[in-house]
């Protein structure tokens, strides 16, 4: 085999293409939270804490205090296990919150009504405490969790002869210095057991004067707890998202929220309640809390336009946040979900609308809990939202009306016909090679989610006339993997598995999810500072005997740093200056002993800036012409490194696909029986 003096040349007979990923790809799991509502003898209303009076007189300015309450199933967790939900998911979550959330403070300790035998209470004139009809329970059950004796009021039970009588034992100490108790378990539950539930929370007393949720519950499947790294921002994630919902963001708390001042959205009934929708199995709330909406302008494959019905929440805030978000001033309010049945409809946000945000129903990707959530917690009446602590939301940021109220194929289609990027959306079906991609907030590397479902799906939700190297007969069965977004695809994160298990994630700031330097063609660095960034080119890796090309590429992860002079990306240590979006870096270095060539399209400042709130990143300017032919290394000849081609191509793909289809169901986090 012949080599040039110089090293650099490389015989045609050597060169090798190989994938740049030896494993299985599959789109991250998309988790699915049906926040189930609790049932009507399930809730004790009418905890009588402070007269309505004095609360009502408060402002709300005290921070939220939330009193954490471990069942005895914690204890019999996995020393790990166990440390991670004790020591750091809840306590990390509870600050979150206390953070976030004020509240009119709780004067004196919280002490809990037992629950009736029958499920009802007589309310009696003069008297804010509720007496049951017939007899009080043995014991008083909070989700999982028996609520201790000494968090409990005495039984108090009626007769017709003398009354309401106190009877058993005499309340306890109650619980002080406190506004919310969570009482957290760690139980295989029969809801566990459904599609590998991960966790479910929801309220369990409201006080008297508010109807605040007081006391609420949080239970943790104990099979499916991770302790791994990468799964550990989802855990916390879906921590504060089950705490939110049991806080006040329910269906079934929606009828029971209040203005400012103290006074019911939604009209009350003799017994001091709004109407119980037994369709629904949750308490009616008024037309001033959530609308009907009709989209006129829905367009749908084939030239139809079709009629959208939405429900939207159409409370203060929301609506101000709503319309800020998008720059839209005449949106009527927000949408929520339409679809997933019983408890992921109605208890969430529009996946399609407002695809990262963590209160949507289900975690497809790095989630933020946006103003939008904080100002839904503060329309409940009962909180007022540190917006400081909320966190940023790209998706579909200030991308107008039309985004907001016509269908994606809309979007496509009109962003498409002026040549400008169909983001946050996206139309490719992943073929050989793979086309990698950044997810909108390029916190992670990604994959267009599109997909054939090998079935019609649902007439509303086909979007495409036409997709590029696809059978123009079946466009009907085509639509992005998570049916809770419409059916719009997206740019998703994934997973690498060999052989089915699990071997890395595509999010940015993990560092476990690094390629090995075997793998590393493209100078890839995973960490906190690291960001996903498009290449210009495959990249190859050669030495003076063989040459190595990645057949999957388009993105990867790599260090940045933002500074006011503008964005520096940094390859292997090395730092390159973006000066404008869309100039590219070519990049040529030695690591070991191979010679790494590739390129990276640069993106704007502002595309990786956007969380660092320090800087101010400068206009865009041309880069200066500098020549890099001379600097170019030479190729290494020390010891040749073994390099085959991949193995199973074909048949790697074809599983890609195959794993796709689970997607429209997802995988429950929080379950409905």
């Amino acid at each position: 085999m012949a080599t040039a003096g110089n090293n650099t040349s490389v015989p045609s007979a050597c060169c090798l293409l190989v994938s740049l990923f030896l494993c299985l790809l599959v789109y991250a799991q998309a988790h699915r939270c049906s926040h189930q509502v609790p049932k009507p003898n399930e809730v004790v209303h009418g905890v009588h804490i402070e007269p309505a009076h004095i609360v009502k007189k408060r402002s709300l300015d005290q921070p939220l205090r939330i009193h954490l309450v471990y069942d005895s199933s914690i204890e019999q967790l996995s020393t790990e296990k166990k440390d991670l939900v004790k020591n750091v998911l809840f306590p990390r979550a509870k600050e979150f919150l206390q953070n976030t959330l004020y509240v009119r403070g709780t004067g004196v300790p919280i002490l809990l009504d037992r629950q009736c035998q029958t499920g009802h209470a007589v309310i009696l004139e003069n008297d804010p405490h509720l007496c049951c009809e017939t007899a009080c329970n043995v014991t008083t059950r909070c989700g999982e969790v028996q609520v201790p004796e000494e968090h409990l009021r005495q039984c108090r039970v009626w007769t017709h002869q003398t009354g309401c009588n106190l009877v058993g034992n005499p309340s306890g100490p109650g619980v002080a210095s406190a506004d919310f108790i969570l009482y957290v378990s760690a139980k295989q539950t029969d809801r566990c057991g459904v599609d590998d539930t991960v966790a479910y929370a929801a309220y369990c007393q409201l006080e008297a004067a508010l109807d605040r949720p007081v006391a609420g519950y949080a239970n943790l499947c104990p099979n499916v707890i991770s302790t791994k790294p990468h799964e550990f921002a989802s855990l916390l994630s879906t921590v504060k998202h089950e705490m939110i919902h049991a806080l006040g963001f329910s269906s079934g708390l929606f009828a029971f929220y209040r203005d400012e001042n103290g006074n019911p959205l939604t009209n009350r009934s003799a017994n001091g309640k709004p109407v119980f929708n037994d369709q629904r199995g949750v308490y009616q709330w008024s037309d001033r809390v959530i609308q009907e909406v009709t989209y006129p302008e829905w367009h749908v494959r084939g030239g139809r336009i079709l009629q959208h019905k939405v429900n939207v929440i159409i409370t203060p805030k929301v609506v101000e946040e709503i319309r800020n978000h998008f720059n839209c001033p005449d949106l009527r309010g927000a949408e929520i979900e339409n679809q997933g049945g019983a408890g992921t409809e109605w208890n969430h946000w529009e996946k399609r609308l407002l695809e990262s945000e963590a209160m949507t129903g289900s975690h497809t990707q790095n989630r933020a809990f946006s103003r939008l959530t904080l100002a839904l917690m503060e329309d409940t009446g009962w909180y007022r939202a540190n917006y400081d602590m909320a966190e940023p939301l790209l998706w579909g940021k200030n991308l107008g009306c039309d985004f907001a109220k016509k269908s994606c194929k809309y979007w496509i289609d009109s962003q498409t016909q002026k040549g400008e990027l169909v983001a946050p959306y996206c139309n490719t079906v992943q073929q050989n090679p793979l086309q990698l991609r950044c997810s909108i907030d390029r916190v992670s590397v990604a994959l267009c989610n599109l997909q054939n479902y090998g079935r019609p799906i649902p007439e509303e939700y086909q979007y495409f006339d036409s997709i590029p190297g696809q059978d123009n007969t079946a466009l009907q069965n085509y639509g992005g993997g998570v049916a809770l977004a419409d059916y719009c695809p997206f740019n998703q994160e994934f997973n690498w598995q060999s052989d089915g298990v699990f071997s890395r994630a595509s999010n940015c700031d993990t560092a476990e999810n690094a390629p090995s330097d075997r793998d590393n063609f493209a100078l890839e660095y995973y960490g906190q500072d690291s960001k996903c960034v498009e290449q210009g080119s495959a990249w190859t890796k050669e030495d003076c005997r063989q040459r190595a090309s990645a057949v999957d590429w388009g993105s990867g992860c790599y260090q940045y740093r933002c500074t006011n002079e503008g964005l520096i990306v940094v390859v292997a240590g090395k730092e390159y200056r973006c000066y404008r979006k869309g100039q590219e870096l070519s990049v040529a270095m030695v690591k070991g002993s191979w010679l790494h060539t590739g390129s990276l399209v640069c993106p704007s400042c502002e595309e990786m800036c956007w969380d660092n709130l320090q800087i101010t990143c400068p206009a865009e300017i041309d880069p200066p012409n500098l020549s890099t032919a001379s600097t170019r290394p030479q190729v290494p000849c020390g010891t040749i490194q073994s390099v085959s081609e991949s193995p199973g191509r074909t048949a790697t793909l074809g599983m890609l696909f195959l794993n796709l289809i689970p997607l429209l169901v997802g995988i429950l986090l929080c379950n409905t029986p």
